[in-house]
């Protein structure tokens, strides 16, 4: 294996079945997307797909449910090898009581059940690519995978041949902390932006690594306040992470509260997709209604198929129609909410326990999407509004993420988001009264703030 280890995260929720497992690789394709359950995190899995390919060259997924397991394999070595443009993803399906293969095609909506057949050729074909350019050359070793999976339903995810750096080691690092996975020392000087790649950080490396915020170099320090409102179990190379919900480990802590009608743009493109969805639905209802009412006034019922057939259709139509009427009341409600004062709450506190770390996180649906935004300050040579931290979780509503949960995709809404936090900040620093004696607050805590020069 290329960088000699290979990552598993192992998650022990709902487990997918073969169609949920198809839907990863369809681009666009979102079981939440109209949920009844507002801001969930993740919609189209790019999260899955982008972050594997980023720092490893293949991946292969184990998933288990009802007994069913199913395998899904992306591999950029296997097409580059065998110069394939067009994507091939390998999707092999077991019943793990038999361990024999079999493949889901279709559920009987009559009688609520799910069919499975078997095609022999696709199957083996799946199979070899995945002993091949896997690291699992056996079935043995694959069964083993569904395996670790110790709970009844759950999946497991594999990266191997991860990315090297420009001296072809490994761009994560396992070894200097056994309990920890981190980015390797030669490669944080690329997390500084121009600004903090001072004269003085170049001349002083060791200084220069630890200047870094520990976020930004440790997976089980981000991992530990990557939610608003930590509720998931996370254990990382064997030990358990202590998760943090933010605003309680800050001193002095304040709310405010911003209203604004500024953003628009997340509701308008919803309005516009919904509006798009719903045409094609319903000239899909015109469609499957013409049938039905084709057979229904012909002759040809009177077979078992034709029946069938027709009943079929009749379930598809009902079931086509309500989701015409719940796209409908999608669609009144988001143009309420366009129109609609939009209300976000900001947290701002001190951060007394690593004060020279402060900036605004901004989380989107509880999840973190940017950390220590510099916001409120007017040079960081000056002791104004050092070491107040803000956050804000902000509603699917209001702004949209990018594909890889980094930023956000309308950055003019987001500056004009951060330069309202700004001010808030400004007036939390006065809301304290810490600027009237800045200096005999810090020393009271400790040490100064070492400033940055």
């Amino acid at each position: 294996l290329r960088g000699g280890f290979y990552l598993a995260f192992l998650d022990d929720g709902c487990g997918m079945h073969y169609d949920d497992v198809f839907n990863v690789i369809v681009f666009g394709k979102s079981a939440k997307l109209h949920s009844l359950v507002p801001n969930q995190i993740g919609q189209y899995g790019n999260g899955l797909k982008s972050g594997a390919m980023r720092i490893s060259k293949d991946f292969i997924l184990f998933t288990k449910k009802d007994n069913i397991g199913t395998c899904l394999f992306i591999s950029r070595t296997f097409h580059h090898e065998q110069h394939i443009s067009q994507i091939i993803c390998p999707m092999p399906c077991f019943d793990l009581t038999t361990q024999q293969p079999v493949q889901n095609t279709d559920d009987d909506r009559i009688n609520g059940t799910l069919t499975y057949t078997y095609d022999s050729s696709k199957h083996e074909l799946e199979m070899q690519l995945i002993m091949k350019y896997s690291p699992f050359k056996t079935m043995n070793d694959l069964f083993k995978q569904f395996d670790l999976i110790k709970s009844s339903s759950g999946t497991l995810i594999v990266l191997y041949n991860l990315k090297l750096s420009d001296i072809g080691e490994p761009e994560l690092d396992i070894k200097t902390d056994p309990y920890d996975i981190l980015i390797d020392s030669r490669n944080r000087r690329n997390l500084l932006t121009d600004d903090d790649d001072s004269e003085n950080s170049r001349g002083d490396y060791t200084s220069f690594c630890f200047s870094i915020p520990v976020e930004y170099r440790s997976l089980r320090a981000y991992v530990s306040i990557l939610y608003y409102e930590p509720r998931m179990r996370i254990t990382i190379q064997g030990r358990r992470v202590i998760t943090k919900k933010l605003s309680y480990t800050l001193y002095k802590p304040r709310k405010y509260q911003f209203k604004s009608t500024r953003f628009k743009t997340r509701s308008e493109q919803e309005i516009k997709k919904c509006e798009k969805e719903l045409l094609s639905l319903e000239e899909r209802i015109r469609e499957v209604d013409s049938q039905v009412h084709h057979l229904q006034h012909t002759s040809v019922t009177t077979s078992a198929d034709e029946r069938m057939r027709l009943r079929k259709l009749q379930i598809s139509a009902t079931e086509l129609k309500d989701l015409a009427n719940r796209l409908c009341n999608g669609l009144v409600k988001k143009r309420m909410e366009m129109n609609t004062t939009k209300t976000l709450t900001f947290i701002f506190g001190l951060n007394i326990q690593n004060r020279s770390t402060d900036g605004v996180f901004v989380y989107h649906c509880g999840r973190l999407i940017k950390m220590y935004e510099k916001v409120g300050q007017p040079n960081k040579k000056i002791l104004y509004c050092r070491g107040v931290v803000g956050i804000i979780d902000i509603p699917s509503v209001v702004l949209e993420t990018t594909h890889n949960k980094q930023s956000f995709a309308d950055e003019k809404e987001y500056h004009f988001l951060l330069k309202n936090m700004g001010e808030y900040m400004r007036q939390y620093w006065t809301d304290t009264g810490i600027e009237h004696y800045v200096q005999e607050f810090w020393e009271t805590y400790g040490k100064m703030i070492c400033l940055i020069v």
